[in-house]
């Protein structure tokens, strides 16, 4: 069997009894990092636990390894904070092993539900959450304002990623395109959600600039963002 189990996006309480009772019974772990699947094994007394890397990185060699292992075992498959496959290479894994002519009727994958941050930053966002896109992370070069105006333009309500080292930025390109619409954009920005300094900003693109950088007035903002547009 393949579990894709899903773990805390920050708060280390935020893990199913379900998820540690998988956790706890498999025979090998895909982790995105071994060192930070590890803490949390830690600190749920899950010992004893072979931890394999999985991530984007993984060439198509060990990628076959891994099928072969996953053939013969029960394997769960975590991504450092999240659920597998999202914005994570974990759907990959799964159309590899397709793609080897495996039958895929003959081993189990089987998601085991838990935290995601888009789900978390969509429903306290108060925008509408019936129908809406998710589109990952910003490009960092080729791509961006594309993807940014893309976003300024759906008639649904978008979310994506941002890093910490890119958000203000971000922020100041939207800002400048929505000077060219007739209405404000509203949004709501989501900073280190479920941790300690978890801080959630709502207004528009300007708007929320001038509170991070007030914020944050020497240097670049802390933490994981999720933006969420309408």
């Amino acid at each position: 069997m393949l579990y894709l189990v899903a773990t805390p996006i920050g708060n280390l309480k935020d893990i199913t009894l379900r998820a540690l009772e998988i956790l706890k019974s498999v025979d090998f772990i895909l982790c995105e990092d071994t060192r930070v699947t590890r803490k949390l094994l830690d600190h749920y007394e899950i010992k004893n636990k072979k931890l394999i890397a999985y991530h984007h990185h993984t060439d198509a060699k060990k990628t076959a390894e891994i099928i072969e292992l996953i053939k013969n075992n029960n394997v769960a498959l975590v991504t450092d904070a999240g659920t597998p496959g999202i914005s994570d290479p974990g759907n990959i894994l799964i159309a590899a092993l397709a793609g080897t002519g495996f039958d895929l009727s003959a081993v189990s994958v089987i998601p085991i539900p838990g935290p995601s941050a888009l789900i978390t930053a969509l429903s306290i966002s108060g925008l509408p959450t019936d129908k809406f896109i998710f589109k990952g992370f910003v490009p960092h070069k080729k791509g961006r304002e594309t993807f940014l105006r893309q976003v300024l333009e759906a008639k649904e309500t978008v979310v994506f990623y941002e890093s910490c080292h890119r958000i203000i930025k971000c922020l100041e390109q939207l800002n400048l395109f929505c000077r060219d619409r007739s209405r404000p954009v509203q949004m709501v920005v989501c900073r280190e959600l479920t941790k300690k300094f978890e801080t959630i900003y709502r207004g528009t693109a300007e708007e929320i600039l001038a509170q991070i950088k007030k914020e944050f007035p020497n240097g670049t903002p802390k933490g994981e963002f999720v933006i969420i547009s309408q």
